[in-house]
C-alpha cells in the first residue's frame, strides 16, 4: 500500500478545513443577517415581548460583528493555520452569543439557543470532541452570565428587577441538557456523515483504480479496438486502433465506421442475427483490404460482437482487428516455396529420367569407339561425345545432391585411416599422373571424430584434386 506523504495530507486537510472556515463564515453572515430582520420587524411591529429590550446596542452588536466576519475573510488569505483560526473564531461566536444574551435581558433573553447553532456547527467540522467542548463552553459562559445576574454584579439590559433564584437555576439546567443533547445527536450524525464520506471517498478512488486499470489494459492491447453506436459513428478507439488505422485524435471519433469499411454493414447484420447464438470463432471473423489515409495499403482481420448496456438492450458494436498484413505476406511466400518444392520435385523426377536414358547413351557410344575403326575425326568426335556426355552427368549428379541430400550416417572414425584410403584412390585414378607428389605424414596418435565416412572422404577429395 502507498502511503501519501505527510505533507500531501497536511494540505489536503487545509484545503479542506480552508473550504470549511467560509462555510461557517457565510453561516454566520446569513444568521446575522436573519437576527437583523427579524429585529426590524419586531420593532417595527412594536411587539418588545420578544426582546425584552431592544435598544440601539442591539444593532451596534450585530454590525460589530458584521464588520469582525469581514475581517476574518480578508485574513483567511494570509492565514496558515487555518485549524487554530477556526478555533478561534468558534470561540469569539460563544462570545458574541454570551453578548448577544446580555444585551437582550440575560435570563429573560431567547438567545441562549444561539449556542445551539454553534454546537452544530462545531460538531460538523470538529466532530464529537468538538461538539462536547463546544456544549461545555456554552455552559459555563451561560451559567456565568446568570451567576453574575444572580449575585447582581451586572444588569443586563432590557433585565426585570424581580426574577427568582430558583427560575433562574431551571432555565440554566434546562439550556445545558439542551446543549449536551445536540452535541450528542449533531456529534453522532456528523461521525456517521464522516464516515460515510470515507466510504464514499474509498469507493470513488476504487473505482477510478478500476477505470485506470480498465483503461490501461484496453490501450495495452496490441489488437486494434473500437466502438460504434447504431448509427455507426465511432464513440472510442485505443492506441493501436489510432496507429493502425491512422486516425486523427479527437477527430477520429467524429467518423463513421462507413467512412472507414464501406462493406461493412453486411458483416454488422450477420452478426447481429447471430446474436446470443453459439457460433464458432472462425465464422465471427472477417478479413478486408483497408487503405489509410496516407494510401497504404493493409489487410485486416477483424471480429465483430454487439455492445449492450446492463438491461441487455444493444447499444452499438465492438470491433477487435488486428494488421495481418505480414501474415499474409508469410502465406504467400510458403505458397511461393511450396510451388518451388514442387518444381524442384518434378526437377528431379525428369533429371532420373534423363539420367538413364544418358547412361546407355554413353555406353553405346563407349562401344562403338571400341569396336569400329574411326578416324581420328572421328575419334575426336566421339570424344567429345563421351565428355560432354560426363559432364551431363555430373551435372545431374549435382542437382540430385541439391534436390534430395543424403541421409548422413555418423560414426567415430580414424582421420589418418580416411585419409590413406582417399591417397590410395587418387593414386590410381587417371586424373593422378607422375608429375604429382603427395607426401603424407600420419600423427603420432590415433585421432577419431564422429563423422560422415563417405563425406569426410569426398571432402579429402576434393582437396586433393584442387590441389592437383
Amino acid at each position: 500500500m502507498v502511503m501519501e506523504p505527510p505533507s500531501t495530507l497536511t494540505f489536503e486537510a487545509d484545503q479542506r478545513m480552508s473550504k470549511q472556515v467560509k462555510g461557517l463564515m457565510l453561516c454566520r453572515i446569513i444568521i446575522l443577517t436573519l437576527l437583523l430582520a427579524i429585529a426590524l420587524l419586531f420593532q417595527i411591529s412594536e411587539k418588545k415581548y420578544f426582546f425584552i429590550s431592544l435598544t440601539n446596542h442591539f444593532y451596534y452588536f450585530i454590525s460589530v460583528f458584521y464588520l469582525v466576519t469581514i475581517i476574518y475573510a480578508v485574513a483567511l488569505r494570509k492565514i496558515r493555520d487555518v485549524r487554530r483560526f477556526m478555533l478561534i473564531q468558534i470561540i469569539v461566536d460563544h462570545l458574541f452569543i454570551t453578548g448577544l444574551i446580555y444585551f437582550t435581558g440575560g435570563s429573560e433573553s431567547f438567545f441562549p439557543i444561539a449556542f445551539i447553532f454553534s454546537i452544530i456547527g462545531t460538531s460538523i467540522i470538529f466532530y464529537k470532541r468538538g461538539a462536547f467542548s463546544s456544549a461545555s463552553l456554552s455552559t459555563f459562559l451561560y451559567g456565568l452570565l446568570l451567576l453574575l445576574q444572580l449575585h447582581g454584579w451586572i444588569k443586563p439590559l432590557g433585565h426585570s428587577l424581580s426574577y427568582e433564584t430558583s427560575q433562574i437555576f431551571y432555565t440554566l439546567i434546562v439550556y445545558m441538557a439542551a446543549f449536551y443533547i445536540v452535541a450528542f445527536l449533531s456529534s453522532t450524525i456528523s461521525e456517521e456523515l464522516k464516515k460515510k464520506k470515507r466510504e464514499l471517498i474509498q469507493k470513488q478512488e476504487d473505482y477510478n483504480q478500476l477505470e485506470t486499470f480498465n483503461r490501461n489494459i484496453i490501450q495495452s492491447l496490441d489488437s486494434g479496438l473500437l466502438t460504434i453506436d447504431l448509427n455507426g459513428k465511432i464513440n472510442f478507439f485505443n492506441r493501436t486502433a489510432e496507429k493502425i488505422l491512422n486516425l486523427n485524435g479527437e477527430g477520429g471519433k467524429d467518423l463513421s465506421i462507413y467512412d472507414l469499411f464501406p462493406r461493412i454493414n453486411d458483416m454488422i447484420q450477420a452478426t447481429s442475427k447471430r446474436k446470443g447464438q453459439d457460433v464458432p470463432l472462425d465464422y465471427q471473423r472477417y478479413e478486408t483490404l483497408f487503405t489509410n489515409s496516407s494510401g497504404k495499403k493493409i489487410h485486416l482481420g477483424f471480429s465483430i460482437s454487439p455492445l449492450t448496456n446492463p438491461e441487455g438492450g444493444s447499444i452499438g458494436h465492438t470491433l477487435i482487428f488486428q494488421d495481418i498484413t505480414k501474415f499474409k505476406e508469410m502465406e504467400e511466400e510458403m505458397k511461393r516455396v511450396d510451388k518451388m518444392a514442387a518444381v524442384g520435385l518434378l526437377a528431379a523426377g525428369m533429371a532420373h529420367e534423363i539420367r538413364n536414358p544418358l547412361a546407355s547413351l554413353s555406353g553405346s557410344i563407349q562401344m562403338l569407339k571400341s569396336e569400329l575403326i574411326l578416324d581420328e575425326s572421328q575419334k575426336h568426335l566421339m570424344d567429345i561425345t563421351l565428355r560432354e556426355s560426363e559432364r551431363l552427368n555430373a551435372l545431374i549428379t549435382d542437382f540430385l545432391l541439391f534436390a534430395h541430400p543424403p541421409q548422413t550416417h555418423k560414426m567415430p572414425w580414424e582421420i589418418s585411416k580416411l585419409l590413406q584410403e582417399t591417397i590410395h584412390l587418387l593414386s590410381h585414378s587417371p586424373a593422378f599422373h607422375d608429375g604429382i607428389r603427395i607426401t603424407y605424414l600420419p600423427p603420432q596418435e590415433q585421432i577419431k571424430v564422429r563423422i560422415d565416412a563417405d563425406q569426410m572422404k569426398q571432402v579429402f577429395w576434393n582437396l586433393l584434386m584442387n590441389a592437383a
